[in-house]
């Protein structure tokens, strides 16, 4: 059996058998890459503080939960559209490790909900969805039965240490104790269904410290002894790494990073499969590919970005105006349901949530515009158009009543100083396992036309002018 892999102007080619190929592959392709000059290529990210001090909703955070965070309140790490969270940092006791944190509320009336841990630098650790959680004695989980009901109490655990094998039902962990210091959570939730109300009508859920000796901490004890920023206080940031313009302009000096960043017309969609392999493209390009090679035989196993949800994984691509000042996207719509008690029939749908969204660089961490699934215009067969311009280039017929929906490429481009460019993420949430054309069944970089079929728009160029020629 022979495999051949052409990178940087070398040729490794290699002969195994079989039974050997691909721990012989991965070996070669570690040896390749502990030869190539990389030494010197370096990118750094800069903490920046997401301030919470003087933004939040008003009735909506307390001593413990910051926020609420949504794209019309902070503009910062690639916020989506349709998602609500509410953020916590926090020490636990260090010399009590049976403490633990117990959550308490309600399920709330939105699309979906989750309770995520991060160890250090934002890395997601582990995370309870609302279709794993049991309610309380005497109430309903509406994701499990398909109806709103008047009792939707829940009761949640955040447990120290690494989570078991055999782990505890309605239970979060928070790590390794050599890689948890102040332990940031995420509660999450996407499209609240009750107006103003960002909890979905839950009200926020209440925190209480319970020591290994059975004491109980709620309110303002419990803050103090987790040492939470209050509201006034000047700590209460979630930090968020991203570029220094410096930094980004200095790589941007690189004639291989500057042509495939600012001149290159990006075709293909590439599936996130891990940070390294999205910041190569900054030091070198030949090298991204070769990292992409080695994600796809398994020697670059897949991982999660800074704060991500585990239950979203997303396809991206870059736009660049120069090639024409509309962007034209059509493809299948997975079915989603309208509302969170909908999943009570889950066989009825492919995903529990579909969004694209035009973003900044890695500078700003910026979002421009986001649409979700029941936003898009569809037609009787599933289908959309959507198109993708600056306010001052969208089409007349770029409209509902045309039958096509409109994403803002957001007149700062990536916000690093080249507003023709911008990136496209395209998110697929927690999908069925009978749908088989997810985002999350990519198997590696260069599957995802094959995995996603004709769920995965094509990107086509064409100028306002030539769209509206199309009529409505």
């Amino acid at each position: 059996m022979r495999y051949r892999l052409f990178a940087l102007g070398m040729t490794l080619a290699c002969v195994t058998h079989a039974a050997t190929a691909q721990d012989q592959y991965q070996h070669d392709f570690k040896s390749l890459l502990e030869q190539l000059p990389i030494s010197d290529q370096k990118v750094s990210m800069t903490p920046r503080p997401i301030v919470f001090k003087g933004k939040e909703t008003p009735g909506q955070h307390d001593c413990f939960w910051m926020g609420p965070v949504y794209s019309g309140a902070f503009n910062i790490a690639y916020p989506d559209g349709g998602a609500v969270y509410w953020a916590t940092v926090f020490t636990m006791p260090k010399d009590d490790p049976e403490a633990y944190l117990e959550i308490s509320g309600n399920f709330p009336q939105a699309r979906y909900m989750s309770l995520h841990s991060y160890t250090e630098g934002g890395a997601p650790y582990d995370h309870v969805m609302d279709v794993d959680i049991a309610p309380d004695a005497g109430s309903d989980n509406p994701f499990l039965t398909g109806s709103y009901s008047d009792t939707m109490a829940y009761t949640l655990r955040v447990a120290q240490g690494e989570a078991p094998e055999d782990r505890a039902p309605n239970t979060v962990y928070l790590g390794p104790t050599d890689k948890v210091d102040r332990s940031p959570l995420l509660l999450r939730h996407y499209i609240p269904e009750t107006g103003d109300d960002l909890t979905g009508g839950a009200g926020l859920a209440r925190v209480a410290l319970v020591r290994g000796d059975g004491t109980r901490m709620e309110g303002q004890a419990a803050c103090d002894a987790l040492a939470s920023p209050g509201p006034d206080d000047a700590e209460r940031v979630l930090i968020s790494p991203a570029l220094a313009q410096e930094d980004f302009d200095r790589m941007l000096e690189k004639p291989e990073v500057a042509e495939n960043y600012l001149d290159t017309q990006h075709r293909d969609w590439n599936v996130f499969w891990d940070p390294r392999i999205n910041l190569m493209a900054f030091m070198s390009p030949r090298l991204q590919e070769v990292m992409k090679t080695a994600a796809r035989v398994g020697f670059i196993p897949k991982t999660s970005g800074f704060y991500a949800n585990l239950d979203n994984q997303y396809v991206a691509i870059s736009l660049n105006e120069t090639f024409g000042d509309v962007v034209v996207l059509e493809a299948e719509m997975p079915r989603t349901p309208a509302t969170g008690a909908d999943m009570g029939t889950p066989d009825d749908y492919d995903l529990r949530y579909w969004s694209l969204c035009t973003n900044e660089s890695l500078v700003t961490t910026r979002f421009s515009d986001c649409i979700y699934d029941s936003e898009v215009t569809l037609d009787d067969d599933r289908t959309y158009t959507i198109v993708i311009s600056k306010a001052a280039n969208r089409p007349e017929n770029a409209t509902e009543a045309c039958g096509v929906s409109w994403l803002d490429w957001g007149d700062a481009g990536d916000g690093a100083g080249h507003p023709g460019l911008t990136a496209l993420l395209l998110r697929n949430m927690a999908p069925n396992p009978a749908f088989s054309a997810a985002v999350q069944n990519i198997a590696g970089p260069g599957a995802e036309v094959a995995t996603m079929g004709p769920y995965l728009p094509e990107v086509v160029y064409t100028t306002k002018a030539a769209f509206e020629d199309r009529g409505c």
